[in-house]
């Protein structure tokens, strides 16, 4: 593995604070889903952005305040105050936002907060990462990604201002907006990150060459291409399709054959995502299908990282400060845990799909998601708060 360097990897309570920030989202959106089955009903944008805006955005801010300097080598100089000015903006927009969606009230306010958020956070991560020159593919995918985060955000906030009567309402605005955070900033991302980490975590073959170095200009014209119509938004799902078809096939022949229970999410989430590019491609008709999918792909990969990167920060950020009592990796979150949150977490989208095609019976799902997501909050709080118990 080259492009790494851990000596330059930010204090610990960074990246917790944002991974376990996303997890108590977590466990909104459970109790959100059982309150909705409980009454009857589906209210799809409120779901999505506390999918997105609350469990996606903090893991991958979090995991990118890791990456960053580590994999990028794009070194943020005094990030505790940094990150901490980034999680106190998105802990005021956020949960302002969502109220506006369940009261009605304050909805121009919580976009400004979280739009300021995200700009603060994304200008901040683009300006170290443009500094650098780097010709590998996950620091080329980050740069495209908070772009594209960007974008999609600005398209948000102008949606949220023809509500008001601001700006024309616009459904191609309303198109870009979803597909370049689904597609632009969450799925180039985690298909970024995976050029690195698949390689690393798993001891498998790595990307080929031209493909991964390619990859996140072509999404890019992909996505503006997609904007045309239906037919044009082939190329998109044929490139979603080939990552995903890439990443299994180096899951499936990697060097290292041991169990792991992390490397089961990734194949949850890559099935997923090809299962959600068919809905996409017909989502005239099955948007709801795809946004499932696309939601458990992203969200099993952001679980398998999470059991991946909490375990590794605390032995390492442990034995780099030379304490006399170092946890192992399988101390800080025992594999039985994992095995069990990725077996609820399973449950839940078998569960799922039955209620979905029968059309009843939602309440068994979402009581499950409610129990992983309980699940996941526990191991990840339990986990993090080893490293300041041994802390001396």
């Amino acid at each position: 593995m080259t492009g790494l360097s851990l000596q330059q990897a930010p204090p610990f309570i960074i990246v917790f604070g944002f991974f376990l920030t996303a997890c108590l989202f977590g466990l909104v959106i459970s109790l959100t889903e059982l309150y909705m089955a409980l009454e009857h009903s589906l209210f799809l944008p409120l779901l999505v952005h506390l999918y997105t805006l609350g469990f996606a955005l903090f893991t991958m801010f979090g995991a990118l305040f890791q990456m960053l300097p580590v994999v990028a080598g794009a070194v943020i100089k005094s990030p505790k105050p940094k990150a901490f000015i980034s999680l106190f903006l998105l802990i005021t927009g956020i949960p302002t936002f969502i109220y506006s969606f369940i009261f009605g009230k304050f909805m121009l306010l919580g976009a400004f907060l979280t739009y300021t958020g995200i700009l603060y956070t994304s200008f901040l991560m683009l300006y170290h990462l443009l500094k650098i020159k780097s010709f590998m593919p996950t620091p080329k995918g980050m740069k495209f990604s908070l772009v594209f985060l960007l974008l999609g955000a600005t398209a948000g906030l102008c949606r949220v201002l023809s509500y008001y009567g601001y700006l024309p309402i616009s459904d191609k605005v309303l198109y870009f907006h979803y597909t370049s955070l689904l597609f632009g900033w969450i799925g180039l991302l985690i298909s970024s990150v995976s050029f690195q980490v698949v390689e690393m975590f798993f001891v498998a073959e790595s990307y080929p060459k031209h493909f991964s170095e390619n990859y996140p200009l072509l999404v890019s014209l992909s996505i503006f291409l997609s904007i045309i119509g239906n037919f044009f938004s082939l190329p998109l799902l044929f490139l979603f399709f080939a990552y995903s078809f890439l990443t299994i096939k180096r899951l499936i022949a990697r060097k290292r054959k041991i169990k792991d229970y992390t490397l089961y999410f990734w194949y949850l989430g890559q099935i997923s995502l090809i299962i959600s590019l068919v809905f996409f491609a017909l989502r005239e008709t099955l948007f709801l299908p795809f946004l499932f999918f696309y939601a458990v792909f992203f969200t099993s990969i952001i679980m398998g990282m999470m059991y991946r990167i909490i375990p590794f920060l605390v032995w390492f950020h442990s034995s780099n400060e030379g304490r006399k009592e170092v946890p192992l990796m399988s101390e800080v979150v025992p594999p039985e845990r994992i095995k069990g949150n990725f077996y609820l977490h399973l449950v839940w989208v078998l569960l799922s799909i039955f209620a979905y095609i029968l059309d009843k019976g939602y309440l068994v799902p979402s009581t499950v998601h409610l129990v992983s997501s309980v699940f996941l909050l526990y191991n990840i709080c339990r986990g993090g708060m080893l490293y300041f118990k041994t802390q001396p």
